[in-house]
């Protein structure tokens, strides 16, 4: 139960004080469901001197639980219901080899690489999308049919207004200044406007993950490594839009040297101007704050020798 107002008399305004069950019961609920074909192929061949094993993967995920609009009358604004389809898909290969060169010298190697696709299949009736807001402002997140779940959902930061002529030219809010932000107006209906202007703009989901590893040995030493690494996911830096909103309320990055500061010094055409006053628009959540994910790190190295 939650407190909520009721309307009884004309006292008071004709709002009561009183409670309501804070969600709609729903006795057809079910666990979600996941059907999954898996191929695969081990292969070992040369007395281990090349291992392959290689796996194709292709799962659906329905009667997903998800919060569903219903109408108000009811007393609530959604009501969870089994509704949606996610399909995930993908490779998983790893390579090994190893073998004795001779007596004194051992060595082995194993390599991995994997991939995975999130796609979202169905949302229920109409397939409308779910637009989300996470705790930052102006963070939105929409996971919709035929992408990801949870994409970036942003205004598309394409630079700053450099001078006056280009501040006329392009579309804009109404409190910007030379030296802000410029957003794409990506409708192209020339108003720049929060919520019809936000696309799509990247996902954290990689494009694949690999690792690589070994050992050799000679005699009474060994030396082992083992790399990991991740290439083409999204990070949201929100630490960004506090550090680096030129806005001098905390200690900023080296950034700032390549601030807008005049016509005649604008730096690098990407970071806007100091401005301690006044927020603006500047501090809105954009590609701005995206960054590439991608790295390879050497995970661990060590080397021995055996007494």
């Amino acid at each position: 139960m939650s407190s909520d107002d009721y309307i009884l008399g004309s006292g008071n305004g004709g709002l009561i004080p009183g409670y309501k069950p804070e969600k709609i019961k729903n006795d057809d609920l079910t666990w979600e469901k996941t059907s999954m074909v898996n191929i695969g192929l081990d292969l070992q061949i040369l007395k281990g001197l090349i291992g392959l094993s290689v796996e194709y993967y292709n799962s659906d995920t329905t009667d997903m639980l998800l919060n569903v609009p219903v109408p108000l009358l009811t007393g609530h604004g959604t009501a969870r219901m089994n509704v949606g389809k996610v399909n995930n898909r993908g490779w998983e290969i790893q390579l090994t080899s190893q073998k004795n060169i001779t007596k004194d010298l051992k060595y082995s190697f194993n390599a991995n690489f994997a991939t995975n696709r999130n796609e979202v299949k169905a949302l229920g009736a109409g397939d409308a999308p779910i637009i989300s807001s996470g705790s930052v402002a102006h963070a939105y997140y929409i996971t919709e049919v035929g992408k990801p779940i949870g994409s970036y959902y942003l205004l598309v930061q394409d630079g700053i207004f450099e001078n006056e002529e280009q501040l006329k030219q392009y579309p804009h809010f109404a409190n910007t200044k030379v030296g802000d932000f410029r957003f794409v107006d990506v409708d192209g209906d020339g108003v720049l406007d929060v919520d019809k202007d936000r696309t799509v703009v990247g996902n954290y989901m990689p494009d694949f993950t690999y690792g690589f590893g070994g050992s050799i040995s000679f005699r009474d030493f060994d030396l082992g490594f083992n790399f990991q690494g991740v290439y083409g996911n999204e990070i949201l830096n929100l630490n960004k839009r506090y550090i680096d909103n030129m806005e001098g309320n905390v200690n900023g990055t080296t950034l700032a040297l390549d601030r807008w500061q005049s016509v005649d010094n604008p730096g690098n055409g990407q970071v806007n101007r100091a401005n301690r006053k006044t927020k603006g628009n500047n501090g809105r959540t954009s590609t701005w704050h995206i960054e590439d994910g991608s790295y390879l790190r050497l995970q661990n190295i060590s080397l021995g020798y055996t007494l």
